[in-house]
C-alpha cells in the first residue's frame, strides 16, 4: 500500500509544529538566573535578589519608600513624595528597566542577564 504525498507531507508540518511548540514552552519555562534590582539612595546602594518575595522599606529625604519584589519582580508600593507617580508605574523585571522616585531621591534598576526575546519591533 503506498502512502499519498500529501499525507507524509502533512505529517511532517504536525511534527514540525509539535517540535516547535515543544521548544517554546521549555524555553519560556527556564529561570532567567541571577537578576537582583539595585536600589539607590542618598544613603547608598542596596541589592536585593528578584528570586525571594519581600518589601524593603528605604528611607529618603522626605520619608520612607516601600519597595515589594514579588514574582521576580519590583515595584515601589508607596513612598512618601507628594504626588506619587513611581507607585502607578508597572512592575520591573527586565534587565536595564527603572523606576524612579526622583522627589524622594529612590532608583530601582533591575540588573542582570539580558532578555532573550524582542522587546520592541520598529520598521
Amino acid at each position: 500500500m503506498k502512502i499519498p504525498s500529501s499525507l507524509v507531507g502533512d505529517l511532517v508540518i504536525i511534527l514540525l509544529c509539535a517540535a516547535a511548540v515543544g521548544f517554546f514552552v521549555f524555553a519560556l519555562g527556564q529561570n532567567t538566573g541571577n537578576g537582583y534590582v539595585s536600589v539607590q539612595t542618598a544613603d547608598g546602594v542596596y541589592r536585593y535578589s528578584l528570586k525571594n518575595d519581600r518589601s524593603v522599606t528605604v528611607t529618603g529625604p522626605l520619608g520612607d519608600t516601600l519597595i515589594e519584589i514579588r514574582g521576580g519582580k519590583a515595584r515601589i508600593v508607596d513612598s512618601a513624595c507628594p504626588n506619587k507617580t513611581c507607585t502607578f508605574q508597572s512592575p520591573i523585571d527586565r534587565s536595564g528597566s527603572f523606576i524612579a522616585c526622583l522627589p524622594n531621591h529612590v532608583l530601582l534598576t533591575v540588573v542582570g542577564p539580558m532578555p532573550q526575546e524582542i522587546d520592541d519591533v520598529a520598521y
